[in-house]
């Protein structure tokens, strides 16, 4: 895990001098977000290439009046130069400026911030423990303030407040999915979906604009709506070289699961759904993965369920070729070998694969009873979704014909009767 730096909110620099971040890492990163190259820089500020070269690599500026000039210019938070906030907005000793800041005279407590960010870090925590439930609508009520808390901060604070904003409505996207799957709850879910996307594109922060596209991939798959699911995963795989592995992994399985709705008619396209997984496995199996601001977990256990779901999709396409099911039974093995006990919620999508697969198989019993454990699981978590993958799988079963004792179980588990 990284360390968690004071300022990290603004950006991952190296530390640089005493408690302050590398001053040359920060000038830089806030320079390539107004201007294209140093020379561009070197133009606005009259001063001369090597001048800039040397602001860049430098872990101290000790020229105040330099440090503030570029606070102003670069619009860069005051503290990541070692500036008290005052020294960019006061214009003289009395207290007086141009620009009073907009809805706050004070910059936002520090707390404040990291209240939001902790809020954020337990909220993924509950999710992936199957504890959703608990705390969507404090969640909920968090992101409704937090998008008015960040259109009031001072403007030196916004992109920070604007990114943690984008990430809740992450967060608020993967938990009201739980919530079910009609068309009321699949607006919720598209609406923080593109609230994400208008402030990612906003920051111009490319790994965070490739996470809300993977997310928003998946919610158009779990509909069925694959050219959307296509251009959103398109979207992330444009920019997977400029992400970091957690998310990089996801993609890649993303793509996978998406291109594979093509791959069953189209068999050009199979090696490549087959190179994505591949690479997902072989950055998983590269040993230890360094965090990322996604709350992704890409481990072993998601890889081989994610395999599993492509055999499966390619087995019920394509009847006539043998050994797809049994691959998607291996893998699914692993996957419920590698999967830990913190991740309750993955439990249940476990199950309904299983389902899927003996359904598919024709084995009505074992999809029947892997559906109620998916029931389950769900009914624990609050999960109206799952609940509804589990009543689909009940259907299924139930147009095949001749009774069976555990597909009727499901159905009175599900009040089918």
């Amino acid at each position: 895990m990284h360390r968690l730096y004071w300022w990290l909110r603004y950006g991952n620099f190296a530390p640089g001098v005493g408690i302050l971040p590398h001053m040359g890492e920060v000038i830089a990163y806030y320079r390539r977000k107004r201007y294209k190259t140093q020379v561009d820089f070197s133009v606005a500020t009259g001063c001369k290439l090597r001048t800039i070269q040397e602001w860049e690599t430098s872990a101290m500026l000790h020229d105040l009046e330099r440090r503030i000039f570029l606070a102003r210019l670069l619009k860069i938070p005051p503290a990541l130069l070692g500036l008290d906030w005052r020294l960019t907005v006061y214009q003289d000793a009395m207290g007086n400026f141009e620009n009073k800041p907009a809805g706050m005279v004070e910059i936002v407590e520090e707390d404040s911030y990291y209240h939001y960010e902790d809020t954020l870090a337990m909220g993924w925590e509950c999710l992936y423990s199957g504890r959703a439930a608990e705390i969507a609508s404090r969640i909920d009520r968090r992101l409704r303030r937090l998008s008015e808390v960040s259109k009031v901060v001072p403007v030196l604070q916004q992109e920070a407040w604007q990114y943690l904003l984008c990430q809740f409505y992450q967060l608020h996207m993967a938990i009201a999915q739980h919530w079910g799957m009609d068309e009321k709850h699949k607006n919720i879910v598209l609406n923080d979906n593109q609230q994400a996307i208008q402030l990612a594109t906003q920051l111009d922060d490319s790994e965070l604009l490739s996470a809300v596209l993977f997310r928003g991939a998946q919610m158009h798959l779990e509909h069925e709506c694959y050219a959307t699911a296509r251009a959103s995963i398109d979207g992330a795989l444009e920019r997977i070289g400029q992400v970091r592995t957690p998310l990089k992994v996801n993609i890649y399985l993303a793509a996978a699961n998406t291109y594979v709705n093509y791959a069953a008619t189209d068999k050009t396209l199979e090696p490549q759904v087959h190179g994505w997984l591949d690479k997902a496995l072989n950055a998983v199996y590269n040993g230890k993965i360094e965090e990322d601001t996604s709350f992704l977990r890409p481990n072993l256990a998601a890889v081989h369920h994610e395999k599993a779901k492509i055999y499966l999709h390619l087995g019920k396409h394509r009847p006539t070729s043998k050994g797809y099911f049994k691959d998607a039974h291996n893998e699914l093995n692993m996957a419920w070998k590698a999967l830990t006990s913190d991740l309750a919620e993955w439990r249940m999508y476990f199950s309904l694969t299983e389902a899927r697969l003996f359904e598919a198989e024709g084995d009505r019993e074992g999809s029947a009873k892997a559906g109620i454990q998916a029931l389950e699981t769900a009914r624990l978590m609050g999960s109206k979704k799952g609940e509804t993958l589990a009543r689909d799988v009940y259907h299924a079963l139930s147009k095949k014909a001749g009774v069976n004792p555990y597909v009727d179980n499901l159905g009175v588990q599900l009040g089918m009767f």
